[in-house]
């Protein structure tokens, strides 16, 4: 991922995301032990938090509804206690592919983007976040927290398992309770393009179902009053 001065960027890679609930998910390990599949873990576990930042309309919510195939969303991330230490993510989705352009806030106050002001504040902490600032106004709308466990299953085919994700409604009205998502777990395989007949040969006969699932329009619809 090359970055330079606080700007990352990944290339487009496959994202497949498959939601469990808490019995589905022990099937889930069975089969990993059946396929002869043994993750290996690459980090320690770290709690994420994300608060996405949407127009007025949530046009980024109802892109995503929609199914657009081109669609995006923004979100300022930290993660488990390191609130000094945020950046904003622009997240860019072409049916099954994604990257991300990622970009260091400057925050030594530990300030949580939890209002429109505080938000603001930090986008325009960077020149390149400011010029995302002024391209819309923009709300915070739904803060996300889950616990992220990361391992590999194969060589440039990465697993991540998503546990006990909560909710907190941002916008229209803020809400100063979490509520806990309706899906337990949610399993994500992360993989270049030149990966892919591998992932589907490793992949094959996996429980469950692959398809579209944003954490952002589940939440929204969870939590926020639309």
């Amino acid at each position: 991922m090359p970055q330079s001065n606080g700007l990352q960027r990944n290339d487009f890679r496959y994202e497949l995301k498959v939601p469990y609930q808490r019995a589905q998910f022990t099937e889930f390990e069975s089969w990993l032990q059946r396929a002869g599949l043994h993750p290996v873990k690459q980090y320690a576990d770290r709690l994420i938090h994300s608060v996405y930042l949407d127009t007025a309309e949530l046009d980024d919510y109802q892109d995503n509804v929609s199914g657009i195939s081109k669609r995006g969303k923004l979100r300022i991330r930290w993660y488990n206690d390191a609130t000094d230490n945020m950046v904003l993510e622009l997240k860019n989705k072409r049916g099954k592919l994604a990257n991300k352009l990622i970009i260091t806030l400057d925050n030594p106050g530990g300030d949580l983007p939890f209002d429109r002001a505080t938000a603001d504040r930090l986008l325009r902490s960077n020149e390149r976040s400011m010029a995302v600032a002024r391209q819309c106004s923009l709300y915070p709308s739904l803060h996300v927290q889950y616990e992220r466990a990361y391992y590999e299953v194969a060589p440039g085919i990465r697993m991540t398992i998503d546990r006990n994700i909560r909710y907190q409604s941002m916008y229209p009205i803020r809400s100063s309770r979490t509520t806990t998502s309706p899906v337990d777990v949610v399993i994500e395989f992360k993989y270049p393009t030149n990966r892919s007949k591998k992932a589907a040969e490793l992949l094959a006969g996996m429980p469950g179902r692959v398809f579209r699932h944003s954490k952002y329009v589940i939440g929204v619809d969870t939590v926020c009053a639309l």
